[in-house]
């Protein structure tokens, strides 16, 4: 294993992945993380020969390498694991916001055929102060609904305060009252005469195994599909809208729609750099293992990242035949300063002990 093939490794993975000061929308960031992940996949289950383990997570396969070569207490291996744990948790929770909102545009889509109505998805708006996403904003004759969506399942608590509460282990909180309290100013602010008198805010949970405990009781809610019957349960208080105004007020939101972007948390170039470290390594184990060699790889404490030579990387790799190996494996563990000391010690005392046994037998 040398820099050379790092450099190899790192190069093949340009480009892939998230960069830290680039804002991304949500579906950018997955799409983006999703390519990082399956060309790390490939490169594990290809180079290492692992037939067997394809069908298995990258980082399974990846930690069993790592403890056969004993890569997998090293500070590199200890890195890639959290950034890879970090990077798996931003993508599924990507995923599920998604999920959760094509769960919703499903369960309305028959509302949508009901005369007058119109639904406008994936809103986002903001001034100076705040900003907001919205899941669905439904606009009927008889008023406007912001439907606000979880894709929780498990026991969900609504507290007294207007907190969600998801009362698993990671105790996930998230401040409704306040959200759409933000979301109400905005579409105040914006509609401005055109905000109707009759507005309801509805929350949704995607997943119909969801418990919900309500200590609120001032936001109704929903599980799965009920979205639909929720909403037209309001038509009986009378249409307050006719469909020009309707039409006035969606071109309003869609006016001030402003495509919402953020930073990826997720290190991705600490990802390649440690990878491809790491990728070289087992390759060079692989390959002494295959001509009946055993490779000891030594880490020293200069970074790979700053190196440009294998000398100046820390980096100096051992190959010898397996009957030396457990020997030189031994000497390299040796503290030889430690030995030194100890050596000059008996030189000295040895000596003096002679002398003083040869005295006491005179």
């Amino acid at each position: 294993m040398n820099a050379t093939r790092v450099a190899q490794i790192t190069e093949s993975l340009k480009g892939l992945g998230t960069q830290a000061n680039v804002l991304y929308s949500n579906q950018e960031i997955i799409d983006k993380l999703i390519e990082l992940q399956s060309a790390l996949a490939k490169g594990v289950f290809e180079k290492t020969h692992a037939e067997f383990l394809r069908d298995q997570e990258v980082m399974t396969h990846f930690e069993t390498l790592a403890q056969k070569y004993g890569l997998d207490k090293s500070d590199t291996y200890l890195r890639f694991k959290e950034n890879m744990r970090e990077l798996g948790y931003t993508i599924g929770t990507f995923i599920k916001g998604k999920n959760g909102e094509r769960i919703t545009k499903k369960a309305l889509k028959l509302l949508s055929y009901d005369k007058g109505v119109k639904i406008l998805f994936n809103v986002s708006l903001e001034d100076e102060d705040s900003q907001a996403e919205y899941d669905a904003i439904v606009l009927t004759p008889y008023g406007l609904f912001v439907v606000e969506v979880k894709n929780w399942y498990g026991n969900v608590t609504i507290t007294p305060a207007g907190v969600l509460v998801r009362d698993r282990m990671d105790h996930v909180t998230y401040d409704l009252i306040g959200r759409m309290n933000i979301k109400e100013a905005l579409l105040r602010e914006y509609l401005g005469d055109l905000f109707p008198k009759q507005n309801f805010n509805i929350l949704v949970f995607a997943d119909e195994r969801t418990e919900v405990v309500d200590q609120y009781h001032r936001i109704p809610f929903c599980v799965g599909s009920g979205v639909t019957n929720e909403i037209r349960t309001y038509a009986k208080m009378g249409a307050i809208l006719t469909e020009e105004q309707i039409a006035q007020i969606s071109e309003c939101i869609m006016a001030h729609h402003k495509e919402q972007k953020t930073l990826c948390t997720v290190r991705c170039d600490e990802i390649i750099e440690d990878y491809a470290f790491l990728m070289a390594q087992i390759e060079a184990h692989a390959s002494a293992e295959e001509n009946g060699a055993q490779v000891d790889v030594i880490e020293d404490e200069i970074p790979a990242s700053t190196a440009s030579t294998e000398q100046e990387s820390g980096i100096r790799v051992v190959a010898y035949p397996k009957h030396k190996s457990r020997f030189r494996r031994f000497l390299n563990r040796i503290d030889w300063e430690v030995v030194g000391h100890v050596a000059g010690f008996v030189a000295v005392a040895i000596p003096g002990v002679i002398t003083a046994a040869g005295g006491y037998r005179r």
